[in-house]
């Protein structure tokens, strides 16, 4: 109970003088050992009008009930208006659950019953003691908390039986416990191995022989069975009131240790991020590849963490997939794929900008166990890249243990993300640059070249015609002629789209190659279609391209009798093209995508190159093979970075 040294000063309001006496002489006998005093107002205005004039003096209000002008609960309402936390017990002569229930409701800290005999006055002054400690202890609480909130390290109070009865968050933090287990315990409890020297120093504080603040190292022991190395100081502390408390601190040694260390990391950090930075800002289109490993790496080993990666990020199928890794060994493979259909949660915080960070991924709730190939203790940090307002993929750290990811730290990997987003798209402008610059020498390529050749034909057979009169020299030139227009026709393709394409969007693979295959010439040739021909994600205008360009290919090669063949492939996503033609020999696969190749004489030799255009702009890989009745097999895999073809089929 807090100290009542100070004494209790109680105005007692009652409308009969004679009992207001009796009342009061009994009050201050029963408690004269707490100096108890009492002033009487026989009249509720008259007892307002003392309360106005003595704020701090009076301690606690009792009343009675029934009295003339004002009752005991009018009375209790013009107090609250001014007094919200002043003790005040009404003292009725007639009593009923109805008069206590609405006291209790307009704010009365008590509500008792007069009776007759004198042991009713013991009875009162216990219940004025209690109300007085009560609300004491609560004003002290309160003072606790704004000494707390102008500190910064661990604080607690305890009593004169050396019981916590107050910490603060710095306290609770440092310790590991919940306040509700803190609350109660012994301060000793903490330092086992100081239990008596603290013990001890309470006494001295509390005897007040002339020592006011005490100072001593101690080793506490928290929930985490971690022993923090702490110099604590306990200071005496007498409020108003007379309650006696001791305010203590805690300044963890161990924690300032590790604090500097995470300073001397962080500023460690910040000098690999700029190193890294400064590497990837002057890195050529072709280094690129391979300063992001390093970047990964050199970020990986300063986090201890067993991978990083760098993943780009599809809307179109709401997927990230690994374009760049580094772990510390081949025991933790990071995944190839994080899907949003798996990981609903991880996407969306990413589409909006925000990092992800987790200690413990078996905090972690998704549809797959293991979607991010973690242990159940591993951590992850993820940090999204972005490009004009739109999420490009993400950087992401792995540790196959729990660890922890300050703010600072998330900050400065957060930098070298953005670094790393700005080099990739840096690296794939310059690409676009280098392949505009390509198709631009290849059209100064047929200009020159290609199409001289048949310039010089048809000039040759136009002379030949007027020189001989033979008309039939005309029809050779208009071949050449055609030969022309074809030649035109594709470098206009290349030059205009190239290794582009557009807004992509779910494709049923059988009603493209049957617009393909109505747009193209094919005489008496075959189209047969795999029922299980699935959706892919393309652009449908330049995937038609695709399909026509090898459809055309076949019947040039095969003749007007070829039969052409379009399925899915039997273990990787992807589809083929293949017909029954004379094939492709196996020392000339290598050049048929190259511009200009071609051994048809009615062929430009662009078809193919601008097929291997349209499916690399897609993501996708093409490889030809032998197909099963010997003639020409073309695979297009659509799952990235595969780049595993069929062995030729057999029949």
């Amino acid at each position: 109970m807090p100290s009542l040294r100070k004494g209790i000063s109680v105005l007692y309001v009652d409308d009969e003088p004679e009992l207001s006496s009796l009342v009061a002489t009994y009050l201050e006998r029963e408690a004269a050992d707490v100096h108890l005093s009492v002033e009487t107002a026989t009249n509720p205005r008259d007892a307002l009008d003392l309360l106005s004039d003595a704020q701090d003096d009076f301690d606690c209000i009792v009343s009675d009930y029934e009295m003339p002008e004002m009752n005991g609960l009018e009375l209790l309402r013009a107090v609250r208006a001014t007094r919200p936390n002043l003790p005040f017990i009404l003292y009725t002569g007639k009593g009923s659950e109805e008069v206590a229930r609405d006291a209790f409701r307009v704010g009365a800290t008590d509500y008792m019953q007069k009776t007759t005999g004198t042991d009713q006055y013991a009875v009162l002054a216990n219940r004025v003691i209690n109300a007085v400690s009560r609300n004491r202890a609560e004003e002290a609480t309160e003072r606790y908390d704004s000494v707390f909130e102008a500190l910064e390290t661990a604080v607690y109070v305890v009593d004169e039986s050396g019981q916590f009865v107050s910490v603060d968050d710095v306290f609770v933090e440092l310790i590991g416990y919940d306040r509700e287990t803190i609350l109660g315990n012994h301060v000793s409890s903490l330092s086992p191995d100081d239990e008596q020297k603290i013990r001890d120093e309470l006494d001295r504080l509390f005897a007040k022989d002339g020592v006011e603040t005490t100072r001593f190292e101690t080793d506490v022991c928290t929930a985490s069975k971690e022993r923090i190395h702490c110099i604590a100081t306990m200071s005496f502390k007498s409020f108003e009131g007379g309650t006696q408390r001791v305010v203590g601190t805690l300044h963890g040694v161990t924690e300032q240790r590790g604090q500097q260390e995470r300073d001397q990391y962080l500023a460690r950090l910040k000098d690999a991020v700029l190193d890294t930075s400064t590497t990837l800002m002057s890195a050529e289109v072709d280094e690129i590849g391979t300063k992001i490993h390093w970047t990964l790496q050199s970020l990986g080993e300063f986090a201890d963490v067993d991978g990083a990666a760098v993943y780009s990020y599809d809307s179109d199928v709401d997927a990230l997939q690994k374009t760049h890794e580094w772990t510390i060994d081949d025991q933790f493979p990071l995944p190839s794929t994080v899907r949003g259909d798996d990981w609903t949660w991880f996407l969306e915080r990413l589409r909006c900008f925000e990092n992800v960070r987790a200690t413990d991924a078996s905090t972690l709730s998704t549809s797959e166990p293991e979607p991010l190939c973690l242990p159940e203790n591993g951590s992850f940090l993820a940090l999204p890249m972005v490009s004009n307002w739109s999420l490009v993929g993400a950087v992401t750290l792995m540790s196959t243990t729990s660890r922890q990811w300050s703010d600072k730290e998330v900050s400065l990997f957060g930098t070298a993300a953005d670094m790393l987003s700005y080099t990739l798209e840096r690296q794939q402008r310059e690409r676009q640059l280098r392949q505009q610059n390509e198709r631009l020498e290849e059209f100064a390529s047929v200009v020159s070249h290609d199409l001289r050749n048949p310039m010089n034909v048809v000039d040759g057979f136009m002379e030949l015609a007027r020189d001989t009169g033979d008309v039939s020299h005309l029809d050779r030139a208009m071949d050449a002629l055609d030969r022309m227009d074809a030649l035109v026709n594709d470098v206009l393709e290349l030059a205009r789209q190239g290794r582009t394409v557009g807004e992509t969007a779910p494709v049923d693979l059988t009603g493209v190659v049957r617009r393909a295959w109505s747009a193209v010439e094919t005489g008496e040739a075959t189209l047969e279609l795999d029922d299980d021909l699935a959706t892919v994600s393309a652009d449908a205008s330049r995937l038609t391209q695709v399909f026509e360009n090898l459809v055309r290919n076949a019947v040039e090669h095969g003749g007007d009798d070829v039969t052409i063949s379009v399925g899915p492939l039997p273990q990787t996503p992807g589809f083929y093209v293949e017909d029954d033609g004379p094939g492709i020999p196996e020392a000339d696969r290598s050049a048929v995508f190259e511009q200009g190749h071609t051994t048809s004489e009615d062929g430009s030799g662009f078809g193919l190159s601008i097929v291997e255009g349209i499916v690399e702009a897609h993501g996708w890989t093409i490889g030809v093979t032998e197909g099963s009745d010997g003639g020409a097999r073309f695979e297009i895999i659509t799952a990235p970075h595969t780049q595993t073809f069929s062995q030729p089929h057999a029949n």
